[in-house]
């Protein structure tokens, strides 16, 4: 019932900020010292389940207006080498990757190399987060 009143109040949400982080510097520097979690997606232009993902992003992120999204592109060498310090690379794109409590070193990654739904993913930042940035105030 929760995920139903969360899903219709996203309309209510502002639109979602499409920040870009493009150096492991800028990487570091937004996570350790940002007051929110942040919620990543790592992604390829040249990538088809990216881009057909990229509008079920966009409404992830509006969604979770508690979390900070951002977006890493690894066609870019900034954002390859943020994608190798996180070790996403390995896991497999598109990826959903969840940064808390200021932590560079450690991270939860939600979707990986595949394809999910809004839902879905809904569901997992919600256990991942113990429902706390699920919010559209």
């Amino acid at each position: 019932a929760a995920l139903t009143l969360l899903l219709a109040a996203r309309a209510a949400a502002e639109p979602v900020e499409r920040r870009e982080i493009r150096s492991v510097d800028e990487f570091r520097r937004l996570v350790q010292t940002s007051q929110r979690c942040f919620l990543v997606e790592f992604f390829s232009g040249m990538c088809g389940y990216c881009q057909e993902f990229e509008p079920t992003w966009l409404e992830l992120a509006k969604t979770t207006t508690r979390l900070e999204p951002a977006r890493v592109n690894i066609d870019m060498p900034g954002g390859l080498a943020v994608a190798e310090l996180v070790g996403v690379i390995n896991e497999g794109i598109p990826a959903v990757v969840l940064f808390n409590q200021r932590r560079t070193d450690s991270h939860q990654t939600l979707m990986a190399g595949e394809l999910e739904e809004l839902p879905k993913l809904l569901r997992r930042v919600y256990k991942a987060t113990k429902g706390q940035y699920l919010s559209t105030d």
